[in-house]
């Protein structure tokens, strides 16, 4: 049997596109590995400089870390050198708009710098800046750089430096002088203290002195303290694989589907082959073994080349999403290489224990039947049975979860939505037939006999031709439920901010923890066209007992003129000071109703009335938190009497104004404050909107991988279906059919399937996604179900333009055959 299965390897070709479609699938198991692998390596990189040369970490977690810190600091014995990283926000002027940056003050001792130094020299007087090596900043070029008071300070770049990217633990932009950082924030203090020792010290003993002399701290060793930080930035490492993996996973399934489909064809084909060992002795179970022994021998190659592509795909990705000047990094583990070659053998293997049951019921008698004779493949009543079965169970999952208030909803939408995709693909068989005689129909004008016989040779093996059009359904599912998701959130956010806010404009200021002027919202009332305008602030309130909360604070007068919060009980008609709206998620974890009282501010003297629950969309300038307050009650219950951190004013213009004149007098008289930024509600639906079709394009990108296996499965089946068809080829040829028409015939029997495949999947992922709006829609936060025409015809479009690509060669190989030697095969 060894001997038969290598013979069975020297036959490439038609275990060719099977091989692609599995390295593809690993390609995307091992580049979603790699890509992990290189944040989780990325981050302990930044760690590694911020922490470079330090033995331990001075913090304070409610005090001060100030120069006296400092200085006492290094007078205790066994400290070898301290420095106190002050780190500050510096938005920097870029092209007329002003972003968010930071800065820090060099250290002094060259050994605590965690930074290397890339060109240039480092800062040594006020007026000089080095910069991040990403920023692309010039030798000499001027920066304007503005301080927390408001005032633009312009420094000259002298250097450009290098550390990890952020990694969401505050790697800064810029380096200057202690001076020149104590010209943006004069009050600044020290964020943590670095310690490190002197030759010989003990660290237990060092630690023990260190807290003693500067009392309040937390000393950590640096080893501890790494570990923190590479903890804080864990949830988005972890967001990211899961992110990743959930495509790699849809990717091998659908490489499953065509290993499926590919394995069974080989299998009918080499029925005969199959017949002849069992007439000379061979066992149904070598049989099966010789089966899955080709399918392991074809996924471990084939799990190779993907270990290679999922390299590629990995680096591809860091290419496009990073900065040309921080390279591409793709460390490959030993684990990661060991788990993708196994996940594609596995699945290849498991894939192929179908078709290898099925080569053990090849009877000897099989050997006297012609060399391509093939069973049809009809469905039988157990797959009715399971689809009517899987249709009732989806149905039923998403009235309930669309009906029927319970906490399950959203595991009911998502049992609903697998079993309609197991219905559709459980039905594919018994619809195959009418669909593909539909369009035979309606090609037939055009096409003539190509659309007729095309249609015929689909309906021959509904199950086979089902079964290729499986994995397109599944792909093409997938992006019409995230594309009509995606439209739907991104309308419903439009048409929830329309319903919410009745203002024009909205001022904000470019950097968080900024404060607007606070006369800001008087000074823009008085502007001529401006009907009404009220002040809105973000910060962190003290609801006493219940804890702290991140709250707004809001001008009453602001309730059902300028701001309108979807209401669920309760009323905000009189709302003004002593009372307290809380969000409907806030009610939900501290079990608030309308009427109760919370006694608010950390000794408890301030009693808020709960007036009203309500839902609230997230937007820009808009956020009302988890509760508001009338604006005069914010310092009052603001936590240990912290500043707010976040603060907007809302602008309505009168009705009969002029909107670009009244733009302009207000741009006018935001120019003494160059952090401030106003923006107009087609700009906040904007930057809503922005993130979403970011994240939409990336699933389309990781998506597409997936699909692109569905058509090598296409292409796949296709080529086997040439080879089978061989002698029946040969006959249309000699009753007439010319080259063209044969190759038009294959080619549009591949369309055909594209488009019950694209079909399926349309309508499942349309299904889906209503049912996602049903479910998810909230009156704060709609999620309108609209179909994105243009979006899912392209996808059609593509589904049809691909597919007849994928069989340009199965095509030609089957118009290129001699007649005579066709027959005689």
């Amino acid at each position: 049997m060894l001997k038969t299965v290598i013979a069975g390897l020297r036959r490439p070709v038609r275990l060719l596109l099977s091989a692609v479609a599995i390295a593809l699938g690993v390609a995307f198991v091992s580049g979603s590995f790699i890509l992990t692998d290189s944040v989780r390596v990325g981050v302990r990189a930044a760690v590694a400089y911020q922490m470079r040369g330090v033995d331990l970490e001075i913090t304070s977690p409610r005090g001060v870390l100030d120069d006296a810190s400092l200085a006492r600091v290094r007078q205790v014995a066994g400290v070898g050198a301290a420095e106190g990283r002050l780190q500050v926000s510096a938005p920097v002027a870029v092209d007329g708009r002003v972003r968010d940056a930071g800065a820090m003050a060099v250290p002094a001792d060259p050994q605590l710098r965690p930074f290397d130094l890339a060109g240039g020299r480092l800062p040594n007087s006020a007026a000089e800046v080095a910069t991040a090596q990403e920023l692309r900043y010039r030798t000499g070029q001027s920066i304007t750089v503005y301080g927390r008071d408001g005032t633009a300070h312009v420094f000259s770049v002298v250097g450009t430096f290098y550390r990890p990217l952020d990694a969401g633990i505050g790697a800064p932009q810029f380096l200057l002088s202690v001076d020149g950082l104590r010209q943006l924030a004069p009050q600044a203090n020290y964020g943590r203290i670095d310690v490190h020792a002197a030759s010989g010290a003990h660290l237990d003993e060092l630690t023990k002195s260190l807290t003693s002399a500067v009392p309040g701290t937390h000393v950590a060793t640096a080893a501890d303290a790494a570990e923190e930080l590479i903890a804080e930035a864990a949830p988005g490492s972890a967001g990211l694989t899961g992110f990743f993996s959930a495509f790699a996973v849809l990717s091998v399934i659908v490489a499953g589907l065509v290993i499926v489909n590919s394995f069974t064809i080989l299998v009918t084909q080499r029925s005969r082959e199959l017949a002849l060992l069992r007439c000379v002795g061979a066992s149904r179970g070598q049989v099966f073994g010789s089966v899955l022994a080709e399918a392991a021998v074809v996924g471990a190659a084939s799990s190779v080349v993907g270990l290679a592509g999922g390299i590629g795909v990995a680096a591809a990705l860091q290419a496009i999403a990073n900065d040309p000047s921080i390279g591409v990094y793709v460390p490959v583990s030993a684990r990661t290489a060991v788990e993708s070659v196994v996940i594609g053998v596995l699945v290849t293997v498991l894939a192929a224990v179908l078709p290898a049951r099925l080569a053990t019921r090849v009877a000897p008698v099989a050997a006297l039947r012609s060399r391509h004779e093939t069973p049809t493949g009809r469905a039988g009543r157990p797959r009715a049975a399971v689809g009517i079965v899987s249709l009732l169970t989806g149905v039923s999952a998403g009235v309930l979860a669309t009906f029927v208030e319970t906490s399950s909803k959203g595991a009911l939408m998502v049992l609903a939505m697998a079993a309609l995709l197991l219905a559709a693909l459980t039905f594919g068989p018994l619809l195959i037939g009418p669909v593909v005689r539909v369009l035979s129909a309606a090609f037939a004008p055009v096409l003539g006999y190509p659309a007729k016989l095309a249609a015929l040779n689909a309906d021959r093996n509904p199950r086979r031709t089902a079964a290729t059009a499986a994995a397109l359904t599944i792909g093409l599912a997938v992006v019409t439920l995230i594309t009509t998701m995606a439209s739907g959130v991104e309308v419903g956010n439009n048409r929830g901010l329309d319903n919410e806010l009745a203002a024009n404009y909205t001022v904000t200021m470019a950097v968080s923890n900024r404060s607007l002027p606070a006369d800001l919202a008087t000074t823009l009332a008085q502007i001529p066209g401006v009907a009404s305008t009220a002040t809105r602030k973000s910060f962190s309130g003290d609801l006493g007992s219940l804890g702290p909360y991140s709250m707004a604070a809001v001008q009453a007068d602001a309730l059902g003129s300028l701001l309108h919060p979807p209401v669920l009980s309760g009323t905000l008609d009189r709302f003004g000071a002593g009372d307290l709206a809380v969000s409907s998620e806030l009610a939900r974890i501290t079990a608030l109703e309308v009427g109760d009282t919370v006694r608010a501010a950390h000794d408890g003297t301030v009693p808020l009335r709960v007036t009203a629950i309500y839902d609230s969309i997230r937007a820009p300038s808009l956020d009302l938190g988890l509760a508001f307050v009338d604006l005069s009650q914010q310092q009052a219950i603001a936590s240990h009497g912290s500043p707010a951190y976040d603060e907007s004013v809302l602008v309505r213009l009168s009705p009969t104004a002029d909107a670009d004149r009244v733009r302009a007098a207000l741009t006018q008289a935001l120019s003494s404050e160059p952090l401030a930024q106003l923006n107009s509600i087609a700009d906040l639906k904007q930057q809503m909107a922005a993130p979403l079709r970011s994240t939409l394009n990336l699933m389309w990108a990781l998506t597409a991988l997936a699909v692109l296996i569905a058509f090598a499965g296409v292409a796949n089946t296709m080529s086997l279906s040439v080879i089978e068809r061989t002698r029946e080829s040969a006959l249309l040829r000699a009753l007439g059919l010319t080259t063209r028409r044969l190759g038009a015939t294959v080619m549009t029997e591949s369309v055909f399937v594209a488009l019950f495949g694209a079909a399926c999947g349309l309508v499942v992922g349309i299904v889906s996604a209503w049912l996602f709006a049903r479910v998810a829609s909230t009156d704060a936060r709609p999620i309108v179900f609209v179909l994105p025409w243009g979006r899912l015809g392209i996808l059609v479009a593509g589904a049809v333009l691909a597919a007849a690509l994928a069989t340009l060669a199965p095509a030609r190989h089957a118009a290129r055959g001699t007649l005579v030697s066709a027959i005689t095969t």
